[in-house]
């Protein structure tokens, strides 16, 4: 079964991002749910059939739970569907002046790789800003009838940049890559 109940999707994505995509990352199946403006009792729920799925596993009585390579492949995150570190694979930005579902739908993910990979703890708070900032141009493009692709290039083009500042080179430079 896959997740088509979105209130479970969205706290295995908080899941996910509180682990930071590692699947030997305890989290609080409560602290979740509070993330998510859940009751203890919804956020065991959801923790429940999360778990009957596959998608995380109990690690203790206390309420400890973690994500399972099921779980991320669910998501379909760039660059956890097989394991791999590439994002999503042979995706490169056209010379079309919109992009396509396709190309929309990778971003979309990109986006999500990027908060759960780089935005959970830094230390530099203008740098973390900056960040910030380009992420929610690139939502807000994403979310026009007819999202431009010179727009969101030169967005993650940015995004590019400040990510190997910061020290996430390995993404930094996939970004690269699809923006050529």
């Amino acid at each position: 079964m896959g997740l088509e109940n979105g209130q479970m999707k969205q706290y295995l994505l908080e899941l996910y991002e509180q682990s930071q995509g590692e699947s030997q990352s305890e989290s609080s199946m409560y602290e979740i749910g509070a993330a998510l403006g859940l009751e203890k009792s919804e956020a065991g729920a959801l923790a429940e059939d999360l778990i009957i799925e596959g998608y995380a596993e109990l690690k203790n009585l206390a309420g400890g739970i973690t994500i399972t390579a099921e779980g991320i492949q669910a998501l379909e995150i760039p660059g956890t569907s097989d394991g791999g570190d590439s994002i999503p694979g042979g995706l490169q930005l056209g010379d079309e002046a919109v992009l396509s579902q396709a190309s929309k739908d990778a971003v979309e993910k990109l986006i999500h790789e990027i908060k759960a990979r780089c935005l959970s703890d830094k230390d530099d708070y203008r740098q973390l800003e900056e960040m910030v900032f380009d992420i929610k141009t690139l939502e807000v493009q994403l979310c026009s009838s007819r999202p431009k692709t010179s727009i969101v290039r030169e967005v993650l083009r940015a995004l590019s940049q400040e990510l190997a500042a910061s020290g996430e080179q390995r993404l930094g430079k996939e970004i690269g890559r699809i923006i050529q």
